[in-house]
């Protein structure tokens, strides 16, 4: 609601509304990869649309865990961001990596 309201925008609805990317989904052209939570407490996993509905160049990967931008495995002593390894494995298929 602040961010609404500092911003210009009615409320957290318009807010939403404008500045969410699904209405553009569809216009994706390049190879894309989409990490979400099933835990994710800010963006309800249902709100992506499944897999078939996608563009063909889009891939989803939903995980069980991963809250909101954290992607954590490991323990508590050795915590494990595994999002760090996920996106240049997917990167690498799409880029000339020299060996």
């Amino acid at each position: 609601m602040i961010t609404a309201k500092i911003h210009g925008f009615a409320d957290a609805l318009d807010y939403y509304r404008q500045c969410s990317a699904m209405p553009r989904l569809s216009d994706i052209t390049k190879p894309t990869l989409i990490i979400h939570a099933k835990d994710d407490p800010f963006m309800d996993h249902h709100s992506i649309p499944p897999q078939e509905q996608l563009p063909a160049n889009v891939e989803y990967q939903l995980t069980e865990q991963g809250g909101h931008v954290g992607f954590v495995s490991g323990t508590l002593r050795k915590p494990e961001m595994w999002l760090e390894r996920r996106i240049p494995d997917w990167l690498n298929r799409w880029l000339e990596v020299p060996a």
